[in-house]
């Protein structure tokens, strides 16, 4: 086999992308629009519902595709899927919230293990304008989960070391694994819904191989499944569980010729050990023998595979 490489951040379970949409000021005309004048009694302006659950949540929301009405929303949208298939090897998205956190807005810690593999949150907010305090994305760092198996007893850890921040700066997308704890800090200082943070979230679902290229899905079944069977025979005997995505690369002669490994947050419960980039190699290294049909040219094949507890 040539090459085994690793995406940037691959082995992550947080992944931010700034400019992610070029569309963005468009999205964000809309809303502006649709509430820049309070005195304006329009049907348009009733859309929220004010979701409240005690010490819990507290923000208002509304249907993302409903608001931006399927013309503006869909090339987000199609960007959004592109990216998720392209990065993660997840086929399809959750219907997507936009929400709007003014004063005293929340999201305490959570996790959302059964809605996807992947969390997303897509800001439209002037977060350099801001008036407000909070409305950072949280989530637990691996230190935090793993606190007494990392404790060394000659140190302090303050809050940056076990909790990572992220500014939902306009027109950046976040990305994290949703088992791990993660909320929204409590907004302050903001009535105005121009200033409020205002973010579309969701997930990313469907984690489901695509083939591309010179051999046909029918010719690629049977090499793939044994890639998928050797892979989590491997991964589930070493005791990881989570996601993992990587794109293979096959030759004319049917040969495995690269492999690329987009995504790899496998870890082990009971230590939180997150798998190094050497197990991952030896283990991808095993599928070296496994063949494809000759074909008139390179196919790709992007092979996600999920392993839950």
């Amino acid at each position: 086999m040539k090459k085994i490489l690793l995406s940037k951040n691959s082995r992550h379970s947080l992944r931010i992308e700034d400019s992610f949409y070029s569309g963005h000021r468009n999205l964000r005309h809309h809303y502006e629009e649709r509430f820049k004048n309070p005195l304006h009694a329009h049907s348009g302006r009733f859309c929220w519902d004010y979701w409240n659950v005690k010490n819990q949540y507290r923000l208002l929301r509304t249907p993302a595709q409903d608001f931006f009405g399927e013309k503006l929303f869909q090339p987000f949208l199609n960007h959004l899927l592109q990216w998720g298939r392209t990065e993660l090897g997840c086929q399809m998205i959750s219907h997507p919230w936009l929400s709007a956190y003014v004063n005293d807005c929340y999201q305490d810690l959570h996790s959302d293990v059964p809605h996807g593999p992947w969390s997303f949150v897509y800001s439209l907010t002037p977060w350099k304008k801001r008036s407000f305090t909070g409305g950072e994305t949280f989530v637990a760092k691996p230190k935090l989960l793993n606190y007494f198996q990392q404790l060394d007893s000659s140190q302090s850890d303050e809050t940056f070391q076990l909790i990572e921040k992220i500014a939902p700066l306009e027109n950046r997308l976040v990305v994290f694994d949703p088992r791990y704890p993660h909320g929204v800090s409590r907004v302050n200082g903001v009535e105005d819904l121009l200033d409020a943070r205002l973010v579309i979230h969701g997930w990313f679902t469907e984690p489901r191989p695509m083939i591309e290229g010179a051999l046909t899905t029918r010719k690629a079944i049977p090499g793939m499944d044994q890639i998928a069977m050797t892979l989590m025979d491997q991964f589930s005997n070493l005791g990881y569980h989570g996601i993992f995505c990587a794109r293979f690369e096959i030759d004319r002669s049917g040969k495995i010729s690269g492999i690329r490994i987009l995504t790899s947050h496998l870890i082990q419960p009971q230590t939180g050990t997150i798998i190094s980039e050497s197990i991952l190699k030896k283990t991808l290294g095993l599928c070296e023998v496994i063949s494809f049909p000759k074909s008139s040219g390179t196919t790709l094949i992007t092979l996600p595979i999920e392993i839950k507890s």
